[in-house]
């Protein structure tokens, strides 16, 4: 072997032993990292927000659609275990009233609201009726707070409801739904939602 082979042997070993696992360490794909692991709560909390907007969203729309329907109302007011009054809306003119140009129409009630005041709490629960007089959206409010929110949504090819969300207050929310209705129990699904509360309270 030539003197210069000989020489150049050491070297070309010297190389290729820094080389290789430079060339190895880019050819071999990187260890998968673990997932971040996904709190409970962050889920939970996650899982209500969408439900509860989603509840909410509809609620507004009943509130909309009812509220577009009205075009009278009359109120009552009496005393009984404190103050106490009522607003009944209506979709034409009350039953024995007539509207302004004197024509008696549909009195169809679209919404209740019979308000009391309860040692020194004022106590108000809103009803809402749709076109065929279902119950489609109950309030309750404590305070001017809401405590307690139920929808019910119906299909058309039957007179009791479907579905029910049901929001209370403490932020708990139960949603019900079934295929045929919710008069037969059998076949109901419920999932239920709540906003966990922060750390520290």
């Amino acid at each position: 072997m030539p003197t210069n082979a000989k020489n150049f042997l050491p070297v070309l070993t010297v190389l290729l032993l820094a080389t290789c696992p430079q060339a190895n360490a880019q050819n071999t794909p990187a260890a998968p990292q673990p997932p971040t692991p996904v709190q409970p709560a962050a889920l939970n909390l996650n899982s209500f927000a969408a439900a509860n907007n989603s509840l909410l969203h509809r609620v507004a729309r009943t509130r909309s659609q009812a509220e577009a329907r009205v075009s009278s109302f009359k109120a009552t007011q009496g005393s009984f275990g404190g103050l106490h009054h009522k607003v009944r809306s209506y979709a034409g003119t009350p039953k024995g009233m007539v509207n302004a140009v004197g024509v008696q129409t549909s009195s169809g009630v679209v919404k209740e609201q019979t308000i009391k005041q309860r040692y020194g709490i004022e106590l108000e629960k809103v009803v809402y009726h749709d076109a065929k007089g279902r119950k489609v959206l109950t309030e309750r409010y404590e305070g001017h707070q809401l405590t307690r929110l139920e929808l019910f949504e119906y299909n058309e090819s039957f007179n009791a409801p479907v579905s029910s969300g049901l929001l209370v207050r403490g932020d708990y929310l139960r949603y019900i739904f079934s295929s045929v209705s919710l008069v037969y129990k059998g076949g109901q699904q419920t999932s239920y939602f709540f906003r966990p509360r922060p750390a520290g309270e």
